[in-house]
């Protein structure tokens, strides 16, 4: 064996000034993990493949069975994300209908304006119970958009067609919570 390409193919490609391997070729020392398994490549553009590693390293999919049910349980999460938004929504109403009913004036005023004191506004139950909901709507969120960014076709249409069937099974809530009192609708 010629030392002097040994030497060569394994020097980074700083020290050697060029690449050894063009975008045609696989770079066979990082397809392989420390098991000897074949890694999953991320790809930068939309692809087709089934072989993903899904947010964790530990959630890497490699056959189409077990790619077909990680799509399956995204399309899931992206529906009960829908509905987590329109539950929060309407807590939201439903909490700030009682403090109306409860007004002792049976004034219309600004529920931002009561007399309570911030620390009771801030540590109201129905703002805690809100807090925590959006403490998951917003991992949740940030999730679904890193399943998207894995650029794979398939996962990208779980999530939006997830967020479509969440819409249509949770969006007529949204419908149904206008305030009857309010006329400019």
């Amino acid at each position: 064996m010629d030392h002097d390409h040994h030497a060569h193919h394994h020097m980074p490609e700083e020290v050697t000034g060029a690449s050894s391997i063009t975008p045609l070729q696989h770079d066979h020392g990082h397809e392989h993990g420390g098991n000897g398994d074949m890694e999953c490549p991320m790809q930068m553009i939309f692809h087709l493949g089934h072989c993903e590693a899904i947010l964790f390293q530990s959630w890497t999919v490699k056959e189409v069975g077990g790619f077909v049910g990680a799509a399956i349980l995204i399309f899931v999460v992206a529906v009960l994300y829908e509905g987590l938004k329109y539950l929060r929504e309407k807590l939201y109403y439903d909490a700030h209908q009682m403090e109306f009913a409860q007004d002792k004036e049976g004034s219309t005023q600004n529920l931002r304006n009561t007399s309570k004191p911030i620390r009771q506004q801030i540590f109201n139950k129905a703002h805690i119970i809100q807090t925590f909901l959006h403490l998951i709507q917003v991992s949740v969120s940030y999730a679904l958009m890193l399943i998207v960014m894995t650029y794979n076709v398939w996962l990208f249409l779980a999530v939006v067609l997830g967020a479509c069937m969440g819409y249509l099974f949770f969006g007529w809530i949204r419908n149904r919570s206008v305030d009857i009192t309010e006329h400019c609708h």
